[in-house]
């Protein structure tokens, strides 16, 4: 239920769940894109999902539909953009100014809910490596990693600038150059970095373990980030979790971006939050509905425990979740006014049904 208040009276109005389905299907299904780029993908089975034609509610149909991963279809085609970026930058590359790539952000451990979701694509300079310490190099950089990365930003940039005319070129973010627009169907930010080979790297040769690290244009620093590692230890919680982790961080995510409240609380700590949520209680039997119940509680237990909620970090424990505590803490309330409207709306359906939560099951949603 929603709550308005009239002359001091709580009215509870229940949401509209056929606009809500109307604006997740917007988000997860592009017709222009399947007709126009993937003309074999035109059919039936890709302009309508599974959760769309199962014989429920539309409240049963929103839950599902949104916490299903985005067609990887659509993931393939972020990943093409990002590689025309690649391929212009590839133009100028020489012996002085020498990089590869990675790429970053929600898409790439599949915890994207749109299909024209944006991604970040690193482009590392080769010139020298950061060490953690105490390691030391072998032979010492006598050159100014900051300004390195300052000139690559601007060679980037003015390739970019001139390589794509009808695309809005924007430099003025602090650590990355945004690409949107004209030829491009996704937005790319480009993000020049340097490599920053942690111990556990230089132990295990594992990429997922070397760290990255960002210029800020403005600030002329280096800002650490684990991206790789940060992916791997999503992955490991949601094959802990029956695959259920991440299906709640995009069921989050999805009733963020449907909310009448702009909220405050990022993408980045929704999915740092979850991680903190007991596996036993993402280990459910059959009903989805239960993970539902699960994130409530959860999320309750949060905004109840401040000396618990101080002591959570993100996954790489790089900083603390609630970093920032009024506004953040502000913005989980909202988030889990949400939770509690749509559970509401839930339990009432299945009042009317004369079914208990944990005994409501969905065949055939794929």
């Amino acid at each position: 239920m929603e709550k308005w208040y009239w002359k001091g009276l709580i009215i509870n109005m229940k949401k509209d769940y056929s606009a809500k389905l109307k604006n997740l299907k917007q988000r997860r299904v592009d017709p222009e894109f399947l007709y126009k780029e993937a003309a074999s993908y035109y059919n039936e089975e890709h302009l309508s999902e599974s959760y769309e034609k199962i014989n429920e509610k539309d409240i049963y149909k929103y839950i599902i539909g949104a916490m299903k991963e985005v067609d990887d279809i659509y993931t393939r085609n972020t990943y093409k953009e990002g590689d025309r970026i690649k391929n212009q930058l590839d133009k100028i590359k020489s012996y002085k100014l020498d990089f590869e790539y990675r790429y970053q952000g929600s898409v790439t451990n599949n915890t994207h809910i749109k299909t024209h979701s944006d991604i970040d694509l690193l482009v590392i300079i080769k010139k020298f490596t950061t060490l953690e310490p105490p390691q030391k190099a072998t032979i010492p950089y006598t050159g100014d990693p900051v300004e390195d990365l300052v000139n690559l930003r601007e060679e980037c940039y003015l390739h970019l600038h001139n390589a794509f005319p009808e695309v809005n070129v924007d430099n003025t973010g602090s650590k990355s150059i945004a690409l949107s627009g004209g030829s491009l169907k996704r937005k790319v930010d480009v993000v020049p970095s340097n490599w920053f080979d942690t111990l556990k790297y230089v132990e295990t040769y594992n990429e997922c373990y070397r760290g990255i690290q960002i210029l800020d244009y403005f600030k002329r620093e280096r800002i650490l980030n684990t991206p790789f590692y940060h992916n791997k230890l999503l992955e490991e919680k949601d094959y802990s979790c029956n695959n259920n982790y991440k299906k709640v961080i995009r069921l989050l995510k999805n009733l963020k971006a449907d909310s009448n409240i702009d909220i405050q609380f990022s993408s980045y700590d929704i999915t740092a939050l979850m991680y903190h949520m007991n596996n036993s209680h993402y280990r459910i039997n059959r009903s989805v509905l239960v993970l539902l119940k699960n994130t409530k509680e959860f999320l309750k237990y949060i905004l109840d425990n401040e000396r618990y909620r101080n002591t959570l970090y993100v996954p790489d424990e790089s900083r603390k979740i609630f970093d920032k505590p009024e506004g953040k803490l502000k913005g989980l309330k909202d988030l889990k006014l949400e939770v509690d409207t749509i559970y509401e709306d839930v339990i009432e359906e299945l009042g009317n049904e004369g079914l208990f939560l944990e005994n409501k099951y969905f065949r055939n949603v794929g």
